[in-house]
């Protein structure tokens, strides 16, 4: 089944990105600013044309606040460039929906919790000519989080910032 799974999803890369109009048009991208936060996360953008892109990412969690923890994340997201005549995806200005889905457990309680995102992102991109990639962005996200032991749910608006830098090839 997992075998399955990635076939499919390395064949829809593959089938979205044969109409990119990008000379370069991929991006793997890593937050170094999470890292101080207990959070290791890794991206993979394609650009789709001259005008948009499709990012995905996973993240692991080790700590939250001093808090020692192990968990997991995926998340994805569609990119509308909207400076894509001066530059074509995936530099510029862009706008784009996003969703995302942690699944944490605290060490010391045992207890897990689940969260899922919809937000929108507000951002800038940058490929320099070495390849070298800067992302800046920031929007608001809107959380659903279940922790497993009570019950207990709590949902609300959170920021949500993007500081990634990478490398475009």
């Amino acid at each position: 089944m997992k075998k399955t799974t990635l076939i499919s999803v390395l064949t829809l890369f593959i089938a979205l990105g044969a109409n990119a109009q990008a000379e370069l048009p991929n991006v793997m991208k890593i937050n170094p600013i999470s890292l101080a936060f207990g959070n290791f996360n890794l991206s993979y953008q394609r650009a789709l044309s001259d005008a948009s892109a499709i990012q995905i990412g996973a993240n692991y969690w080790y700590n939250i606040l001093g808090t020692e923890v192990s968990g997991v994340g995926l998340r994805g997201a569609y990119q509308f460039f909207i400076t894509n005549r001066a530059q074509p995806a995936p530099e510029g200005f862009y706008i784009g929906p996003q969703m995302s889905i942690n699944s944490v457990n605290v060490q010391e309680t045992d207890e897990k919790v689940t969260a899922v995102g919809i937000g929108l992102m507000l951002g800038y991109q940058w490929v320099w000519k070495s390849g070298v990639t800067l992302d800046l962005g920031a929007g608001p996200m809107y959380q659903f989080a279940n922790e497993s032991s009570t019950d207990e749910s709590v949902e609300g608006f959170l920021p949500n910032i993007t500081i990634a830098v990478g490398y475009n090839f």
